[in-house]
C-alpha cells in the first residue's frame, strides 16, 4: 500500500478484511431454530395396525374359524401361542406427541380344528369404552343382626 504525502499508517489502514465467519454462539442459535422448526413439522400422530371396529357379534365361540377372522380382519398383526393355544392379535394403536395415545387389541384362541376358543378385547380409545356395557352391579350381603 503506498501512501500518499507521507500519511500515517492508522489502524483503519490495516483493518483486516472480513471473513463473513459467524460466531459459535449464532451457529448454535440457528441449529437450535432448525430443530424446533424440525419438531413442529413432524407428524405429531402416528399409527400402527388397522382400525377394525369394537362390535364382535359375528363371533361365536366353537363356531367361528380363522377363515371367518380373516375375512372380517384380513391377516392378523401377531401370531403367537398361549400355554400351547394358538393366538391370533390384531391391533390398532395410535401415539400422539402432545396428546393421549389410544390402543386396542383383540385376541383370538383357537382350538386345534381352528374354531374360536375364546376370544379377548381391549381398549382405550374412549368411543369404544363408552360403549362397553357395565356388568350388573353385586347383590349386597345384608347382614342384619
Amino acid at each position: 500500500m503506498k501512501l500518499a504525502n507521507h500519511e500515517s499508517i492508522t489502524s483503519t489502514h490495516l483493518r483486516r478484511p472480513s471473513k463473513n465467519v459467524a460466531s459459535p454462539t449464532s451457529v448454535w442459535k440457528y441449529l437450535a431454530a432448525v430443530a424446533a422448526l424440525s419438531l413442529i413439522s413432524l407428524p405429531s400422530c402416528a399409527t400402527s395396525g388397522r382400525e377394525f371396529p369394537a362390535q364382535f357379534g359375528w363371533v361365536t365361540k366353537g363356531r367361528t374359524q380363522q377363515k371367518d377372522v380373516k375375512l372380517m380382519l384380513g391377516n392378523p398383526q401377531f401370531i403367537g401361542s398361549s400355554d400351547g393355544v394358538p393366538v391370533w392379535t390384531f391391533g390398532y394403536y395410535r401415539y400422539r406427541l402432545f396428546s393421549p395415545s389410544y390402543t386396542k387389541e383383540i385376541k383370538f384362541y383357537w382350538n386345534p380344528d381352528n374354531t374360536l376358543q375364546s376370544y379377548s378385547f381391549n381398549s382405550s380409545f374412549p368411543d369404544d369404552i363408552a360403549g362397553v356395557t357395565p356388568l350388573p352391579a353385586r347383590p349386597s350381603s345384608d347382614v342384619s343382626r
